[in-house]
Parts: C-alpha cells; sequence; structure tokens
C-alpha cells in the first residue's frame, strides 16, 4: 500500500499547473519563458496576478490531495510524509517534461497544511520575524524553510512526546529536496552580499 502511495502521489506531482495552465492560454512553453520554471513566479510574470494565483493553488493542491490520500490509506505520518516527498519530488522532476518542473514549495506547502499545519504556520510567523532582517523574500522563506526541522523536533519535545525518528528524518529529507531544487536561488543570494561589498 505504501509503494502504492508513493507512485501514485509522484504521478499526481508531475501534473505541473503552471505548464499546462499556460499551454491552455497562450500555446506557449513557459519552460521556454523567462526563468524556465513551471511555478507560480514564473507563470506570474507571462499571465500576470491570475496565472501565479491560479498555478499556486494547484501546485498547493496537488500537496494537500497526495497527503489526505495517504492518510485515508495508510496509516499515520510515516506514509503521509512519504506520500508529500513524492508528489513534490513529480513537481520538480515531471516524468512527462523530461524531469524539468517547478521548485516543489507550493506543492511542499499545501501538503503542510494537512501533514504538519502548527509546524507551517510557525514557519510563516519565523519568515514574519527574519524577513525585516533579511529584507529578501525568497532567502527568508529558505532561510525559515532549513530551520523547520528543528523547529519541529522542539514542537514534539514542548508536546512530551519522543522524537519520531523514522518520521523526523523523512521531513528532513523532504526539506532538502525543496531546498536542492532552489539551489541556484541559494547560491545567488549568497552572492548578493558579496557583490554589495
Amino acid at each position: 500500500m505504501t509503494l502504492l502511495i508513493i507512485a501514485s502521489s509522484y504521478l499526481l506531482g508531475c501534473f505541473t499547473t503552471g505548464y499546462y495552465l499556460v499551454r491552455l492560454l497562450t500555446a506557449q512553453d513557459i519552460r521556454a519563458v523567462s526563468s524556465g520554471n513551471v511555478g507560480s513566479r514564473n507563470v506570474g510574470r507571462l499571465l500576470g496576478a491570475k496565472g501565479f494565483i491560479l498555478t499556486f493553488i494547484g501546485d498547493a493542491g496537488k500537496g494537500l490531495l497526495a497527503v489526505y490520500l495517504a492518510h485515508r490509506l495508510g496509516e499515520g505520518q510515516l506514509p503521509a510524509t512519504a506520500a508529500l516527498i513524492a508528489v513534490t519530488a513529480g513537481h520538480i522532476w515531471p516524468l512527462q517534461l523530461r524531469f524539468k518542473g517547478g521548485k516543489g514549495f507550493a506543492t511542499f506547502a499545501g501538503g503542510m497544511l494537512l501533514l504538519y499545519p502548527q509546524l507551517l504556520l510557525l514557519g510563516l510567523a519565523l519568515c514574519a520575524v527574519l524577513y525585516p532582517l533579511l529584507k529578501r523574500t525568497t532567502w527568508t522563506g529558505l532561510v525559515a524553510l532549513a530551520c523547520t526541522p528543528l523547529v519541529l523536533a522542539v514542537m514534539q519535545r514542548l508536546e512530551g512526546a519522543p522524537l519520531r525518528i523514522p518520521e523526523f528524518t523523512l521531513y528532513c529529507l523532504l526539506v532538502l529536496l525543496v531546498l536542492f531544487a532552489h539551489r541556484a536561488n541559494i547560491r545567488q543570494e549568497l552572492r548578493k552580499p558579496a557583490a554589495q561589498e
């Protein structure tokens, strides 16, 4: 059952909303536009705010649906976390688009609404705290994301529950997956202070 959940979630992730939306409305390939990414920010550059919103909702919806189905078919957080990894991987490396997809942040966030809603809220609160210090939206989001495994460990400690190593390990892999997909952004952000000096 777990393998079925993982395979189904990956295939669901392969449905890259931005690619098909742009194809439908303009007959263009979003991968040939601006950054070449199929995510909501790049779609927004071409289609405006409506394109951004529709793409974000579609991509987040995939993560939400994958976790929901895993909860219905599986038992506990472990298969649900595996499903979110798989659907995010499908978004980043969609089979039908020759493995050139998005960066997975919206899909990750959508799944987190069901997987760890409290952690998602704390991550957003951390973004609000960090943004005045970092002054850059992407960098703020990535730093907050990188901190969430520690936040999750502290949350479970405060709840008096032992750290669930399998689920925690999979969550760390999920965070690393999204950070890896943003590696170009990370390199760019790390170069900015040096460039300003």
